[in-house]
């Protein structure tokens, strides 16, 4: 009975990696939903879920930075069911666009040219050239007391959620070549935060009097967000991947790195986002392989 206990277990342990290493494959079956709040400056911020009159700095006009991210009414969305927010997100702080992928070898773009060709309306998707990460000068151009710093003004935010476990690469480029090197730090979860947010300050900031380093979790004020990983050297080429696990949601920070202050250098971007499946060891495929000699082994022991 035991040794039938842990054959079983391990035809369970064969199995489990190979399904892992297959997957599902669907190309290009991902879907990409757009935030259509727009913004009439540049340096704004964009990709507010809401908006609201607090009847004092605009009388009668709803606006996203008074509805501190939970008040008013929902802005709605390109690409879901009704227009409502992407995988019932309920956080406050901001979000531009989010993806779906479906299966292993799914790929998508996130930029306002996609947003337009799947949907007819171009979506606001641009990011400052110092806003995960400026160059640590002032308006004159000085250097700062306290260094490069990243500013959310600017900051863009997505979500990204893949149906199977498979690596997940991101590359990105602007569209009108004002800046070519990005930042990117992917969290595990999302904003989950329902108390007021301000859209004022900075993070990516180390020599701060209050430092905010690069591997922090929860930056801007946010609840259950993990840092799992960064890159500051992104863009067409360079692309920095991370383990997406089935099923779970990771948010996804990004601007320009080292062009300008925060409010310099506003680009559209596109977002090229490509999957690969998880390799599995070599090691289990011999043991696969193994495996059912065993059980044909067996089988023919028993028929004699």
């Amino acid at each position: 009975m035991i040794k039938q206990t842990k054959l079983a277990k391990a035809i369970v342990i064969a199995m489990a990696g190979t399904a892992l290493s297959v997957g599902t494959t669907a190309a290009n079956a991902s879907t990409t939903m757009y935030n259509t709040f727009t913004t009439a400056a540049t340096t704004a911020t964009d990709g507010w879920t809401r908006t609201f009159d607090n009847g004092t700095t605009s009388p009668g006009i709803a606006t996203g930075p008074q509805s501190q991210g939970n008040k008013g009414t929902i802005v709605p969305w390109l690409g879901t069911a009704s227009g409502a927010l992407p995988f019932n997100y309920a956080g406050s702080s901001h979000l531009n666009w989010a993806v779906q992928l479906t299966g292993s070898g799914d790929a998508a773009t996130i930029s306002a040219a996609n947003s337009l060709a799947k949907y007819g309306t171009a979506a606001e998707i641009d990011t400052g050239g110092g806003a995960w990460n400026d160059n640590g000068r002032d308006a004159i151009g000085n250097l700062t007391a306290t260094g490069p710093t990243g500013w959310k003004h600017q900051t863009d935010i997505g979500i990204i959620q893949s149906d199977v476990a498979q690596f997940v690469t991101l590359n990105l480029s602007t569209i009108g070549g004002t800046f070519s090197r990005f930042g990117v730090t992917v969290f595990d979860g999302v904003d989950t935060k329902t108390d007021n947010y301000s859209h004022h300050g900075a993070w990516n900031a180390p020599g701060a009097a209050t430092p905010s380093l690069f591997t922090k979790s929860n930056p801007f004020g946010t609840t259950g967000l993990t840092n799992i990983g960064y890159s500051d050297n992104v863009d067409g080429v360079n692309g920095y991947s991370f383990l997406a696990e089935a099923g779970k949601q990771y948010s996804v920070y990004l601007g320009g790195v080292g062009f300008s202050r925060w409010n310099a250098g506003v680009d559209g971007y596109a977002l090229n986002i490509t999957t690969s499946a998880v390799p599995v060891p070599g090691a289990v495929w011999l043991f696969g392989s193994a495996l059912a000699g065993f059980v044909g082994l067996r089988r023919r022991k028993i028929a004699a």
